[in-house]
């Protein structure tokens, strides 16, 4: 990113977490800098995540569908962070004329504010208006392919998003067929997982496989794609 609109956003990420507050995190990365592209974040005690933090699943599965290039931002997506928190997460687009060069992250945990509301309603009416209005508690929660932990490192974001393939098909990692292995492989890629540098290494080591075999798996899964 230039320096000029770099040190701006900077700036902004500084302004914008003391005036939003400590329920607010706020992300700038600099795409030019590979995997470790958080250059300023204030208040990361949201997500648990300081400098050199890479990208998340949900940034890495919009940059792999060029939604940049039709969209402005992406607003109000959930995510969870370490903890299993839910969290609420918005991203601007930052381009240089015109070519994409940062992402401005916004994340909110309104755990505080749920609970405040609840005690608030049920202040003022019984359950039946409780129920009316939604009210759900982490227990209740369920995760697709939207959702996403944050990861503080590379190898938690391989790891998270393996997890959640795994968990959402049913299937044991050390019992895995081919046909399953390609199911995952396409999982990972429609997530954007193979941007990252060091993603196929990675992948490989989890899954119990070579390097060229995960290539292998790729290509078969764009051919796939392709038809």
């Amino acid at each position: 990113m230039r320096a000029e609109l770099l040190e701006h956003y900077i700036d902004l990420v500084e302004f914008l977490g003391l005036v939003m507050g400590p329920s607010y995190e706020i992300a700038l990365h600099d795409l030019s800098r590979e995997d470790e592209t958080i250059v300023a974040i204030s208040n990361g005690h949201v997500t648990e995540r300081g400098l050199g933090a890479p990208l998340t699943s949900p940034t890495l599965s919009f940059l792999s569908k060029e939604r940049y290039k039709n969209f402005k931002h992406e607003v109000n997506y959930t995510v969870f962070n370490i903890k299993q928190k839910k969290l609420r997460s918005s991203t601007y687009y930052i381009k240089d004329k015109g070519e994409l060069v940062g992402l401005l992250c916004i994340t909110f945990d309104d755990e505080r504010f749920r609970d405040v509301s609840k005690l608030i309603m049920g202040l003022c009416h019984p359950d039946e208006l409780l129920q009316d209005n939604h009210f759900e508690k982490i227990d209740d929660l369920k995760t697709d392919n939207n959702t996403s932990v944050y990861g503080r490192d590379i190898h938690e974001v391989f790891t998270n998003s393996l997890q959640d393939i795994l968990n959402d098909n049913n299937m044991p990692i050390d019992r895995l067929k081919k046909d399953e292995k390609l199911r995952i492989i396409a999982s990972l890629k429609d997530k954007g997982i193979f941007l990252l540098k060091g993603a196929v290494p990675e992948v490989a080591k989890l899954l119990d496989s070579s390097e060229a075999t995960i290539y292998r798996y790729i290509s078969e899964v764009e051919q796939m794609e392709s038809k």
